[in-house]
Order: C-alpha cells, then sequence, then structure tokens
C-alpha cells in the first residue's frame, strides 16, 4: 500500500473502524469481497495512500499487520465507542476515520473534508437522510465529550455532534456519485443489490 503523493499527512492518522458486530448482516463484512477486493482492503488502502500513520479501531488483532495495529474498544459496542479509541490512541490531533464496509471511499470527498477542517472539531459530510460519520475528521478536543456521553451509556452520535464546533460538507459540495462514494453494506440484501449492478 505506497501513497501516491509526495508526502504522507502527518498531522492526521487515518483510523479504520472495524469494532462492529456486523449484525445485520449475519457474518464479518470485513471478509466480504467486490470485485475481487475485500471492502477492508478498500479502506486501508485509501487510508495507507494519504496518511502517515494508520490504525485500526477495534479489537481485531486477524486484521493487525506489522504497521497498522489493533487497539481494542475502550467503550465497546458504538461507532461513538470506536472514534473514541480511535482518537485517543492517535499520536497527532486529528484523525480520518473510515469504516470497514464502504465498496467504493473517495478520495475526493477525504481531500474536501481535510481542506475544511481549521478551527472546527469534527467535519462530517451531510447527505440528505442525514450525516455520514464514519468518513468524516475529528480533532481531540473531542475526547472529553465523547468520553462523557460514553460512560452515561449515551452512544448517539448525532446527540454528540450537539456538543462540539462542528463543520458539515454537504453532498452539494461532493464531487457527481457521491452516493456510490458513501454506500455502506449493512445487510444482504444491499451486497447482493451491489454484486447485480457489478455484473
Amino acid at each position: 500500500m505506497q501513497n501516491s503523493h509526495n508526502d504522507f499527512i502527518d498531522d492526521v492518522t487515518g483510523v479504520l473502524l472495524a469494532g462492529g458486530k456486523s449484525r445485520r448482516m449475519g457474518y464479518d463484512k470485513a471478509s466480504i469481497e467486490v470485485a475481487g477486493q475485500s471492502l477492508i482492503s478498500k479502506s486501508l488502502d485509501l487510508l495507507c495512500r494519504y496518511f502517515a500513520t494508520v490504525l485500526i479501531s477495534g479489537d481485531r488483532t486477524d486484521l493487525a499487520q506489522a504497521d497498522i495495529p489493533a487497539i481494542a474498544d475502550i467503550y465497546p459496542g458504538s461507532a461513538l465507542g470506536g472514534l473514541y479509541t480511535g482518537l485517543r490512541a492517535a499520536n497527532t490531533d486529528w484523525i480520518f476515520v473510515a469504516p470497514c464496509d464502504m465498496p467504493y471511499p473517495d478520495s475526493q470527498i477525504l481531500e474536501l473534508l481535510l481542506k475544511q477542517r481549521d478551527g472546527f472539531d469534527a467535519v462530517v459530510p451531510r447527505i440528505p437522510e442525514g450525516y455520514e460519520p464514519v468518513f468524516a475528521l475529528y480533532h481531540k478536543n473531542c475526547l472529553q465529550p465523547m468520553k462523557e456521553m460514553l460512560q452515561q451509556d449515551q452512544y448517539r452520535i448525532y446527540d454528540f455532534y450537539q456538543r462540539i464546533n462542528i463543520h458539515y460538507l454537504d453532498w452539494q459540495q461532493m464531487p457527481d456519485g457521491w452516493e456510490r462514494s458513501l454506500l455502506n453494506i449493512n445487510t444482504p440484501e444491499q451486497l447482493d443489490e451491489l454484486r447485480k449492478e457489478l455484473r
């Protein structure tokens, strides 16, 4: 996984979120292959192209590599817990998170998010259906409000967003095809539909 740029971005850590239980899919989503490549490798490839340091948030030693450690979630069982683990483990002020169930993670959207981070605690895509909290940027400023919520068994990302200085990248600002880029595969039906399209 070679960086295609002259320089890595060294003030942001790439974090792959892999702590989910894949309940709706019924089996481990990370191992799903689309067009001959596993979903997890698609996200890891993107992170490794951009960031000097990459880690996996989740108790997935089976996915860890020599230079990509897996960090067990401190508060397991939610996306917010995974974000907290990745942010706490990072040695940089910022993390960029990507999920392990996105077949077409988009470098253009990643770059747009990176350009808009100054002065904010998080930069998150916003689409007509809501937000895309797991393909987004988060600053260390988020750690304390995350911890306070997790300690109170509160896991709603949208409630968390009310507590921070957040900037949204709206879908109108994204490149054409953003719907495909931000697609998550959560159910066997979605996977079947995707494979039909590819055929």
